[in-house]
């Protein structure tokens, strides 16, 4: 073998670890690219769940409003009540366009 020879080799050796190297980055940004899409879908249905979970509570508050007997019980629930509507409505503006 002469030294042209290994060189070749040398050449199509380091070819080929350079391809494997682009091989495996794809492959990582490939993984990371689906991490982040499901990621992306887990937050928009947390929104979703999110102004769920604040008109619920809003409407337990409306009940225990209604279903109290003292002024000051009376009072205590709905300003609950007001409060969790506050945060529903605001969820819900900041989240329109982004919840599934």
């Amino acid at each position: 073998m002469n030294v042209s020879e290994a060189f070749s080799i040398v050449d199509m050796i380091t070819d080929h670890m350079i391809l494997l190297v682009y091989r495996v980055n794809w492959l990582k940004a490939k993984a990371r690219w689906r991490r982040w899409e499901e990621e992306l879908s887990l937050v928009r249905h947390e929104m979703g769940w999110t102004v769920a979970w604040f008109k619920h509570q809003q409407g337990e508050w409306y009940r225990r409003w209604n279903e109290a007997t003292k002024p000051g019980h009376q009072a205590y629930a709905y300003r609950q009540a007001t409060i969790w509507k506050t945060f529903g409505e605001d969820a819900e503006d900041k989240f329109r366009h982004k919840m599934l």
